[in-house]
């Protein structure tokens, strides 16, 4: 099999099992969206996990870029003893500095919640600080379960941990659902508590069972492996402060506008990070090993093969839900969110919102793949001058269209689109990662040939949407978005079969086991 299906294959799993945590987080949010709705006491409780939430999914969305290198490369260069003192470092480092993030965290949770929402009340405030507390413990499990999860995917275990999300989300759903009447916002933050502490022993557990794990109390490390870690990690956390600063801005914008809106932004931003994820960090994590191993061989060829092989994978699935989720929003948000204090008012709100983020779906996930890329070749200052420039533009627009143009909820969205695209294209002026070797005329080729089948998968979306009517009730909904992306997907399928990009023996072949010929 070759590299390039061996990485759709890995790409696929990866996928599939994101898709279920990420399914069971989309229930979270309608879960505890049905018993908030949109108003201040869906603010506050946004607000109090504002900063633990900020750490708990950089650590989620960032940690692989520099522990999947660090322990791809240990493999590939160093003897087994040296990839578990590495894991044992790198264990021990984490839990004594999340520890004490957690009880830095809680001591000025008044403070943090003042500053991100200067337009509450005395009474959200305090209310928002006494929650903070709590959240801030469950940055700790979440991160040495990152250390694990990472560890898996530079052995290529990508099943379980894919899945561990889905372990911690369903328990999060269980205890709102079951305990919200009871404990109202505590609901929330014991099954949040529970479930990272499920989703640390699910990988565990893994861990023990698939490798002789040899776990010591080692503080020290050295080694050209050990400074790329060092140089990762200091990147990471320079841009890990540079985005809490852009979220609290924005947060901080968002509590001046009508109640709710923090919320909406909230859900919106979520919701497209979340399929950008499953179908872009897929692929970027299934290529991600493969990358780190062949930049500490020194196979420049393979690099530029691998990248460019997970451009291909991510724009193919990427591009087509962007243009479901620009022409359906309304009815995508309808069917998950318009229930219980989750008002039809509040639909249209949350489907405006989300719109204007889906038009950032593609730029999106391209810086999302230049981190994955630009970590892989352990260039992390790179990675920081495209992080930095981002978020500063992100903040300056977000103002600009907001407290100039008077835009109201989607100015932020709008600041994030011209971002990332901005990102995107300061990335290849500066050629970080010699990115411009990669994309060539056969890759500008077949961004054209998807290009093409979204287009007329929006057609035939159109058509349908023209032809079928309205639905009123939420099984309509669900008919009504089956047919029309179903319909549209199709199209999309056709165009690339007929312009060679699939085949039916090449989709044999994808799926075929490795060991056959």
């Amino acid at each position: 099999m070759t590299s390039k299906r061996q990485m759709f294959r890995s790409s696929m799993v990866v996928g599939t099992f994101s898709f279920l945590g990420s399914l069971t987080g989309i229930l979270v949010e309608i879960s505890i969206a049905a018993n908030l709705g949109l108003t201040k006491a869906s603010d506050t409780f946004y607000v109090a996990f504002t900063v633990p939430y900020i750490i708990t999914n950089l650590i989620s969305a960032t940690g692989q870029f520099s522990l999947v290198p660090f322990f791809s490369s240990l493999d590939a260069q160093h003897p087994e003893e040296e990839i578990w003192r590495g894991f044992s470092y790198v264990t021990n480092v984490v839990f004594v500095g999340l520890s004490a993030l957690a009880l830095l965290g809680a001591l000025s949770a008044p403070w943090l919640v003042r500053g991100i929402a200067p337009g509450f009340t005395p009474e959200q405030e305090q209310v928002a600080a006494q929650l903070a507390r709590w959240l801030f413990i469950i940055i700790i499990p979440a991160g040495v379960a990152e250390i694990i999860r990472s560890f898996l995917f530079s052995q290529h275990r990508f099943a379980v941990p894919s899945s561990a999300n889905f372990f911690r989300n369903a328990t999060v759903v269980l205890s709102v659902l079951f305990g919200f009447r009871r404990y109202h916002y505590y609901s929330i933050i014991f099954g949040y508590m529970a479930g990272y502490l499920l989703q640390f022993a699910v990988l565990g557990a893994q861990l023990v069972v698939s490798f002789p794990v040899r776990y010591s109390l080692s503080f020290r490390g050295s080694g050209e492996a050990f400074r790329n870690l060092h140089g990762a990690g200091l990147a990471q956390m320079a841009t890990a402060v540079s985005w809490q600063g852009v979220v609290v801005v924005e947060r901080i914008i968002a509590s001046f506008l009508p109640p709710g809106t923090l919320t909406a932004l909230a859900y919106g931003l979520k919701i497209m990070s979340t399929i950008s994820e499953i179908l872009a960090g897929s692929a970027g994590t299934a290529a991600l090993p493969r990358i780190s191993r062949a930049v500490a061989r020194k196979a420049v060829d393979e690099v530029r093969g691998a990248l460019r092989d997970t451009l291909e994978i991510s724009l193919s699935l990427v591009a087509p839900p962007m243009v479901f989720c620009l022409m359906l929003s309304h009815n995508i948000i309808r069917l998950f969110f318009e229930r219980g204090r989750f008002t039809h008012e509040a639909a249209s709100l949350m489907a405006l919102v989300f719109f204007y983020y889906s038009l950032a779906l593609v730029p999106f996930a391209a810086v999302r793949l230049m981190n994955f890329y630009l970590f892989a070749c352990n260039e992390a200052s790179s990675f920081f001058r495209l992080a930095i420039f981002q978020y500063l533009l992100n903040i300056s627009f977000d103002l600009f269209y907001v407290g100039v143009l008077h835009t109201g909820a989607k100015g932020i969205p709008l600041g994030m689109l011209t971002a990332v695209v901005a990102a995107c294209g300061y990335a290849w002026q500066r050629n970080m990662g010699n990115v411009r070797e990669a994309i060539d005329r056969l890759l500008g080729w077949f961004t054209l040939k998807v290009a093409a089948g979204c287009a007329l998968a929006a057609v035939a979306v159109w058509a349908l949407r023209a032809w079928m009517a309205a639905p009123v009730s939420g099984l309509g909904n669900f008919v009504y978005l089956c047919v029309t992306c179903g319909a549209g997907s199709v199209v999309y399928l056709l165009v690339l079969t007929v312009t060679g990009i699939l085949s039916p023996s090449q989709v044999k072949l994808l799926w075929r086991h490795p060991a056959e010929p």
